[in-house]
């Protein structure tokens, strides 16, 4: 009997870590806006890196609508030369779920 409750036990713990594997942990409304911006910080800085013209970025705000692979945002983003002269702007991003991508092509289906 001792080997049935072990074999109870893992197949119990097996499916325990499965299913903590398998199931996506949904973000927050918060933790979703902080990971796209910090997401566009990256990709502005890497793009900066690319061309450089000294320039500084700050996200400032960002609204976002999730689609079923990706996320559509508006970012609104503060430019700030050497000289000192600044502006701000909308930028418009499709960005992957995971947070890794951007301008994701859209949904042939769709």
């Amino acid at each position: 009997m001792k080997s049935g409750t072990t074999i109870s036990m893992a197949l119990f713990l097996t499916a325990g870590v499965l299913l903590s594997v398998a199931c996506k942990q949904r973000l927050t409304a918060a933790e979703t806006k902080a990971q796209l911006t910090n997401a566009m910080t990256k990709h502005l800085e890497q793009k900066q890196k690319e061309n450089p013209t000294h320039a500084s970025f700050k996200v400032l705000d960002v609204e976002w609508f999730a689609e079923r692979n990706y996320y559509k945002c508006r970012f609104t983003v503060n430019m700030t030369l050497p000289n000192g002269r600044d502006t701000t702007g909308i930028m418009n991003e499709r960005i992957s779920k995971d947070f890794s991508t951007f301008d994701v092509p859209i949904d042939p289906g769709r």
